[in-house]
């Protein structure tokens, strides 16, 4: 068959960001709640923040991000899952506070002496967004005031960031110990923890003694990869054997639970304490990973506990030019399928724009009334509006021109909605727009404030929070060229005599925090230059005189920044005085749009070309253990999932492969996930049937996830069958089956071996099954199997179900395991070694509920030979076997 490959190498395709906002909402109970999807929806959570506001504080006071706090927006939001990154990206300095700093504030009136809190904690994170070719820009987004190691260390339950990459600790209940040669006895203080050459069941290396300190370069799951030893003498793996100083670098140890304890346990060293740590090696994060959780910054006036973080995103200046040839590129090429596909972008519009001043129609209209006209901009996810039906109509005439319904506001600030065409709407200017435009993003860049205040001088600034008695003490004239230009993009109309009271309270008005939303403002950060802020308050004080909050105050802020050192180890950090985005504005204009990674586009060319046997195929091995799902934490949270089979999932499904695992090498067209479902060589195969159980769960995800990418399956139950249509690599027909695999195997042979190659069909599949309404899918499929195919079926020969011989998580889990690989044999199997035991003990009775206190030894008997005995693939049963009693015995 002809070898067809794409049009679209990905020499040609831009670099494409995955964006997430920075929380989930607060879910029900212990349920971890729903991602944010509409950025509407999170300016109004803003508005219960009444300090920390994008551009103008509620004080009055310059301010580059936006803060959540536990008692304002966090109060909506699900804060034990953590503030997590915005987009993909990699974190280049951070600093932890071992415990939280202390501000001492004497006694003051009525007021005690007292302590308030705060943390200095912070991570950095550095993205680059690429469009169109070679047009790139490198941002940051910083998270501000984290919680300490002490509130980790006190809570349990709660994650640490995976960017602390912490060392470790071997514990006493290591018990790994050289294999004793020929005549060789081990010294009994030979004991610790085991390090392989590969996990999990490498070649022996080493063994790391009690005690042992070493850092991991890696971690996989409960496996991590050892950077370095730290000095140890090592264990030689056999007894009276020699081991090399470095045998244990880039070796594998396990890190989880053994026996219901940890051999390794983690260490936070002194160098990662309490210091701004800048990573010769960027972590690389992803999109919605842990950043960390809301820390304490109590304030200095009211004596009471605040947990908050402030979030912040900037750049250099390079963002001009990157948005003028964004914007001159969709202007040259505009709907041009071809060229879109060529950057591996779609070439559908994400974002519908409702200009001002455009009619909102409605019917029926009462007499004399005429239709409202909106006198505010409406930017919203075209996506958003599909989710409700209610929100689109159709023409009847044929066209299918869709009118939307949609909010604004009238020129008398009354809330208004209505109907808007499409295309071609004679009511005003309604239009769709590419997030690649930057739509209504602005450049401001006017000289600032000298004291980090929005006023031109600091005097203005202190007259202005004194009420002092002077002409015009709000108005526009007050205020820094910069925030007057601000002023005036967000209220075109104002008369400007109370200026600085309305920049203050923009965040009230949703239609203004929209606006704010899209200006690009350039301003010295707050995290540099802290002479500023010693200046200001200097001034407050000559005014008012000494207080102890201003000293204080004092101390805070040279703790606080952290710009010069970051500067040392982090060469691109631009100049301080940069321009900063809003992060709803950003997430808005691009969190439906460029970064949704579309029909898996962002996977396209992760894949790796193997050989098994005499074959070539593509592969992509995952990244997400079904042991992090945080599906499989709701349903268990729910009560939908025990923890029995929790465990028995998170043990037996590494014997199998990642959530997001795809390959095609062998007989197959592809397997698929944690556990590893194929389409055969005629469509059929457990994992059409999964798609098609998928289609059933949720009909509209499935659209969205298969059929709006290639991928159909037709029929269900076990006649269901996939196929997969593409304009180039399938001339537009359905293939599947034998000439599906060739297709997806093409571009694989003995010259790419090892190397990465791309795969539009499987970046598809590898997308859908990531996707986590999917992903609950193939919980629910385990789950299943284990309910109503294993537990209440006989074994031959017996009269009791399977699920009342074992009833230990390791015998379920070994029966799970031997079903998922070869179900036909499971009933014939466990019987064989039932009939082994008894034949061994013919005095122990074959009724189960018959054996009392025993249970325990008569189960681990018969699950040991079971274990081992079981017809599978060859070669796997018994190393299979060792794993699931590693981490479940």
């Amino acid at each position: 068959m002809a070898n067809q490959t794409p049009t679209n190498s990905s020499d040609a395709r831009v670099k494409q960001l995955r964006f997430a906002y920075p929380f989930r909402k607060k879910g029900q109970g212990n349920v971890a709640g729903a991602e944010f999807t509409d950025e509407h929806e999170f300016h109004k959570l803003l508005k219960r923040e009444s300090l920390g506001n994008y551009s103008v504080s509620s004080k009055g006071m310059w301010h580059g991000g936006i803060h959540v706090s536990e008692l304002g927006a966090g109060a909506a939001l699900d804060l034990k899952y953590g503030v997590r990154c915005i987009a993909d990206g990699e974190v280049v300095a951070f600093r932890i506070n071992r415990a939280y700093l202390v501000s001492q504030m004497p006694a003051q009136g009525a007021e005690p002496a007292g302590e308030a809190r705060y943390s200095t904690g912070f991570a950095l994170v550095r993205h680059t967004m690429e469009f169109p070719k070679n047009n790139k820009l490198t941002f940051f987004s910083l998270y501000m005031h984290l919680q300490d190691l002490a509130g980790y260390e006190s809570d349990r339950a709660l994650p640490k960031p995976a960017y602390w990459m912490p060392d470790f600790k071997v514990t006493q209940f290591a018990h790994d110990k050289p294999t004793a040669g020929s005549g060789r006895v081990v010294p009994a203080d030979q004991i610790g923890l085991k390090v392989r050459a590969t996990q999990p069941h490498g070649t022996p290396l080493c063994i790391l003694p009690r005690g042992a300190q070493f850092s991991i370069s890696k971690r996989e799951g409960d496996w991590g990869q050892i950077k370095d030893t730290q000095g140890t003498q090592l264990i030689a793996p056999s007894a009276g054997g020699y081991v090399e100083p470095n045998a244990a670098n880039n070796g594998w140890v396990f890190l989880g639970r053994e026996g219901g304890h940890y051999a390794a346990e983690e260490v936070m060293p002194d160098s990662k304490v309490d210091r701004v740590v800048t990573l010769e090696t960027p972590f690389q994060i992803k999109a919605g990973d842990l950043i960390g959780h809301l820390g304490r910054y109590d304030s200095l006036s009211r004596r009471a506990e605040n947990r908050t973080v402030h979030i912040e995103v900037f750049c250099g200046d390079g963002i001009k030019d990157f948005i003028r040839q964004a914007r001159d590129w969709v202007a040259a090429h505009g709907h041009d399928q071809a060229k879109w596909r060529a950057l591996g972008l779609s070439s559908e519009p994400t974002i519908l724009r409702v200009a001002a001043n455009t009619t909102l129609y409605r019917a029926p209209l009462n007499q004399g009334e005429r239709p409202p006209v909106t006198d505010v901009i409406q930017v919203i996810a075209i996506s958003e509006l599909e989710k409700n039906p209610d929100n689109k109509r159709l023409e009847s005439d044929g066209r299918k021109i869709p009118w939307w319904h949609v909010k604004g506001v009238d020129e008398f600030g009354r809330d208004i909605d209505g109907w808007v065409r499409q295309e071609g709407f004679s009511g005003g200017r309604v239009t769709r727009e590419f997030a690649q435009s930057w739509v209504d993003f602005g450049i401001f860049e006017k000289p600032h404030d000298p004291t980090h205040t929005m006023f031109a001088t600091t005097k203005a600034y202190i007259d202005y929070r004194r009420e002092e008695d002077v002409p015009g003490r709000a108005a526009l004239g007050k205020l820094s060229p910069l925030m007057a230009e601000v002023y005036r993009a967000i209220f075109p109309r104002g008369d400007g005599s109370r200026a600085a009271d309305e920049l203050c309270q923009v965040a009230d008005d949703p239609w203004r925090a929209l606006r704010v939303s899209r200006l690009l403002i350039r301003h010295e950060s707050e995290w540099a230059n802290p002479g500023k802020w010693q200046e200001l308050i200097g001034e407050m004080e000559a005014r008012t005189g000494q207080r102890a909050e201003f000293g204080e105050e004092k101390k805070r802020i040279e703790r606080l920044v952290w710009w010069d050192a970051v500067k040392v180890g982090v060469r691109d950090l631009p100049a301080p005085n940069v321009f900063h985005i809003h992060l709803v504005g950003l997430l808005g204009n691009f969190a439906n749009g460029q970064g949704a990674c579309e029909c898996g586009c962002c996977y396209i060319g992760k894949f790796q070309c193997v050989k098994y046997r005499s074959q070539y195929g593509p592969q992509y091995s995952g990244n997400r253990p079904l042991e992090r799902s945080v599906v499989l934490i709701d349903l268990v949270r729910k009560g939908e999932v025990s923890s029995s089979e929790q465990r028995i999932l998170v043990a037996m499904s590494p014997n199998e492969g990642n959530l997001d695992s795809v390959q095609s090498y062998d007989s197959e067209v592809l397997t698929a996930g944690a556990m590893q479902k194929t389409i055969k060589s005629d469509g059929l195969g457990e994992f059409s049937t999964q798609v098609a159980r998928f289609r059933q769960d949720d009909e509209g995800a499935y659209r969205e996830l298969f059929e709006a990418c290639g991928w159909s399956v037709e029929g269900g139950g076990g006649s269901a069958k996939m196929h997969y249509t593409h304009p180039t690599l399938t001339g537009d027909r359905k293939k599947t089956g034998r000439d599906l695999r060739e297709i997806i195997r093409a571009g694989c042979s003995a010259e790419n071996n090892r190397k990465l190659v791309e795969n539009t069909p499987l970046a598809v599949i590898v997308h859908a099954i990531s996707d986590v309404r999917f992903e609950r899918r193939q919980i629910m499929d385990f789950l299943e199997r284990l309910r109503n195919e294993i537990l209440p079926h006989r074994p031959n020969g017996y009269m009791y179900s399977i699920g009342s011989y074992f009833q230990t998580d390791l015998g379920r889990a070994t029966a799970l395991d031997h079903h998922v690989n070869r179900p036909g044999y499971l009933e014939r199997d466990i019987g064989r070694s039932l009939d082994h035991f008894f034949t061994s003990h013919p005095d122990v009775s074959r009724n189960p509920n018959e054996w009392g206190a025993q249970r325990a030894v008569i189960e681990r008997e018969i699950i040991e030979h079971y274990g081992h005995h079981r017809d599978m693939t060859t070669g796997v049963a018994s190393p299979r076997f060792m794993h699931l009693r590693e981490r479940l015995t």
